[in-house]
């Protein structure tokens, strides 16, 4: 479509809704919640620019924004704002249906395929019929029922691809073929990298460049979670071929032939600055916390849960470590999930290091916690759930190893390159003072083992929990003030995790939070329940007399 100035004028005062003045303007973006003229229109060109960061290009990626669709559409819809003729796509006959399901499969919308590789969407209306956008609808995997229960995925780039390639697969479950909804021509999702959690991924990128970035995209984002990835360029393709046209000349016994000799995908060493130009180092910064587990520990951060002897730390520590790993509340603290609903919850890839108990009050611990969530499990996909655990929760104990050490170099060399291998997310290290040989109150020794520390956690991508002990005689302080040891060990630490015993007749225990991300939540209150094969940390409604009623920010952590 060759678009002039007068079409490019024409079409932005039709979706700005106001009348625009010479060739260059400034208005109130319509993306986001603008309190001045943010966002600039050359109406020459046909090109805007949001100068708070919402995206720049012509008129097909405004459109494309705007309508949130591809690009297809979007030309689409230009032409309908302009009143250039152009024959409506939904209103032929597709040459394919591509119908996209939640984690329930249930219908979320159907992707149309027209002569041309044109596209077109729809979305039920209720009652019967079809509404032709996608307005409000999160764009999920193709496929994503199947995802949910298989244990190896094949990602193409496009629906046609995910069905030939299906064809031809073996139909016993174990194997699901997805793609993301625009291929190669959109952006892949970090949320939904997480349906690949524990999975075997391998990835058919088309013969050409976009084909290869987008693969590359792909792969960096999912084997973060999956069990391994690969990322197949089949031999023999033409130029922009795909598997669908590999198919047409090869056997799937063929392409698996190739898959058994395609090596497992690696991220290449990224290039180190040691310093960066401010605007790229302040990029690199999220608008918004990262949280790991909501309001408490931030991805990437470094903290400690801390108590005094026999309060119970390290049930907290493996609570928080079964529910990271199967991706539900933690004392009521949400772990973060998808936006699309009914999704499988965000699992998160957890090493617990125990090496204080006997691995066998360890395990102990694990089975217990874990059958203590079943009233959650009844909530979601309870099948998965151990599938899950295994998939994402591994242990070291005194069983795996004799010894492992902070300050050892071999040994801290060991652990770093097994933790990269699982993908670890979070590791958790249990207990402290039995993790090092050093004095805790020299600095000097402390600065080294926190180092120790620091640099497995850069070098493994993740984020690191601690359990530690308060210092005798620190009752009424802050918990920083109150962490055992050197200054260095409180320096390190990003969140703190506190406990100690607020009710002895009761057992009820008070947990408090210091946090550097965001303002600290207010004290939570707890308990642990316990009955044959099962035990529960939950929130308990008891509050000191001087207390008084919550109110303000902690009645959102309060029952």
């Amino acid at each position: 479509m060759k678009l002039t100035p007068d079409h490019y004028r024409t079409y932005f005062e039709r979706r700005l809704g106001r009348s625009l003045r010479g060739v260059s303007s400034s208005v109130k973006c319509v993306f986001h919640d603008d309190g001045r003229a943010s966002l600039s229109i050359d109406t020459e060109k046909g090109v805007f620019k949001c100068h708070a960061g919402c995206g720049e290009g012509g008129v097909r990626d405004f459109e494309q924004k705007y309508s949130n669709c591809d690009a297809d559409t979007a030309w689409a819809n230009i032409s309908e704002v302009l009143g250039v003729p152009q024959l409506h796509l939904h209103k032929q006959e597709p040459e394919a249906v591509y119908a996209y399901h939640d984690g329930l499969g249930r219908l979320v919308f159907q992707k149309l395929r027209f002569p041309g590789k044109r596209f077109s969407q729809r979305r039920p209306d209720g009652k019967g019929g079809w509404i032709h956008d996608l307005k409000g609808i999160e764009r999920s995997l193709y496929n994503l029922p199947e995802i949910l229960t298989a244990t190896q995925i094949f990602i193409c780039e496009g629906e046609k691809d995910c069905d030939n390639l299906k064809a031809v697969l073996p139909g016993d479950g174990k194997i699901a073929v997805t793609t993301n909804f625009d291929g190669a021509h959109g952006t892949w999702k970090e949320s939904d990298s997480f349906y690949f959690a524990g999975k075997r991924v391998v990835i058919l990128p088309d013969d050409d460049a976009a084909g290869r970035k987008h693969a590359a995209e792909v792969a960096a984002s999912v084997a973060r979670y999956a069990l391994g990835v690969k990322v197949l360029e089949l031999s023999g393709l033409p130029e922009k071929g795909d598997v669908s046209d590999y198919l047409q000349l090869h056997t799937i016994e063929d392409l698996l032939t190739e898959l058994k000799a395609c090596p497992v995908w690696r991220p290449a060493e990224p290039e180190k600055k040691l310093l960066v130009p401010a605007p790229a180092f302040a990029a690199d910064v999220p608008d918004q916390v990262n949280w790991m587990v909501n309001d408490v520990i931030e991805r990437g951060a470094n903290g400690f849960i801390v108590a005094n002897p026999k309060i119970g730390k390290s049930w907290a520590a493996v609570d928080l470590a079964v529910s990271l790993a199967l991706g539900c509340p933690w004392l009521e603290f949400a772990i973060p999930r998808p936006v699309l609903e009914f999704a499988i919850p965000r699992p998160v890839k957890v090493a617990l290091i125990s090496r204080e108990d006997n691995p066998g009050l360890t395990a102990w611990r694990l089975r217990h916690l874990f059958n203590g969530k079943a009233e959650v499990a009844q909530k979601a996909d309870v099948g998965l759930w151990p599938e899950r655990l295994a998939s994402n929760l591994y242990i070291n104990s005194r069983r795996q190893s004799p010894q492992l050490m902070l300050d050892n170099a071999e040994q801290m060399a060991e652990l770093t390159a097994a933790l990269k291998r699982l993908g670890t997310e979070f590791a958790i290290f249990d207990v402290f003072n039995i993790l090092h040989a050093a004095d805790e109150n020299d600095a000097t020794d402390m600065r080294l083992v926190m180092q120790r520390l620091t640099q497995l956690q850069v070098d493994v991508g993740c984020s690191v929990g601690v359990i530690h002990h308060f210092s005798k005689g620190t009752d009424g302080m802050s918990l920083t003030q109150r962490l055992r040891g050197s200054s260095a060990i409180s320096g390190w630490c990003e969140w703190l995790v506190g406990l100690s015993m607020a009710e002895p007749n009761l057992k009820i225990r008070k947990m408090e939070f210091e946090i550097k991300a965001a303002e600290s939540p207010e004290p939570a209150y707890l308990s642990i329940a316990s009955e044959s094969g099962w035990t529960r940390l939950q929130r308990s409604n008891w509050r000191p007399a001087t207390e008084g009623k919550a109110n303000g920010s902690a009645a959102r952590y309060m029952q």
